[in-house]
């Protein structure tokens, strides 16, 4: 759904408060302040904080899908391209977006989180999505068979949420803290998105 800069800089600000202070540890006074609108006006749009964070998972789900469906459906590029720019946009989706990320992480080692069952359905609706293509490959003889599709994405998740949660002790263990946070932003896209295609693309194509 659309929304309007109120109903935005609310859900910005509840992303915000929800990533450094936890569902738990965040109320709605707090993210009124923080959006500079009053309670009511968050109850009015959203009815309560559960909502409030369906609303964020929505959004952002719904987002995802779209963009990852137009990649893996274009054609016009090969499979290895297409692969390459699934990669590279899910990189930069987690690294642009570390608040959403944080709390999703969060959320799923919370089993009262009310979101659980939403983030379930979309994990495999992106591995469904995933499978088909790689199965599509499979077919046309481009990726090797009995690929265990489950792990790849794992790896793709868990790497890229790990560098983006722990990015202040990898700059230090690589000596790069002359980087500025731009700087450190550009390298980890870019040295991140290219270590998981090596290693992902060794999976898919070379034989074991």
């Amino acid at each position: 759904m659309e929304y309007n800069q109120k109903q935005v800089s609310i859900l910005e600000a509840a992303e915000k408060l929800f990533a450094s202070q936890g569902f738990h540890g965040t109320s709605v006074r707090d993210i009124a302040h923080e959006a500079d609108v009053n309670i009511a006006m968050i109850s009015y749009y959203f009815g309560s904080k559960e909502k409030l964070i369906e609303a964020i998972f929505l959004k952002r789900i719904y987002t995802w899908r779209q963009t990852l469906e137009g990649i893996l459906s274009d054609s016009s590029k090969s499979f290895i391209e297409r692969f390459d720019a699934l990669v590279e946009t899910y990189v930069v989706r987690v690294m642009s977006n570390p608040c959403f990320n944080l709390i999703l992480m969060r959320a799923q080692i919370q089993s009262d989180m009310t979101v659980n069952e939403l983030i379930h359905q979309n994990k495999k609706e992106v591995y469904e999505l995933i499978s088909g293509f790689i199965g599509e490959g499979q077919v046309h003889g481009i990726f090797n068979k009995d690929i265990d599709v489950i792990m790849m994405i794992n790896t793709l998740i868990g790497t890229t949420n790990h560098v983006m949660s722990t990015r202040h002790h990898f700059q230090r263990l690589t000596n790069l803290e002359h980087l500025s946070d731009e700087q450190l932003q550009e390298y980890l896209v870019t040295h991140t998105s290219n270590h998981l295609k090596k290693l992902l693309k060794a999976i898919l194509i070379h034989e074991a």
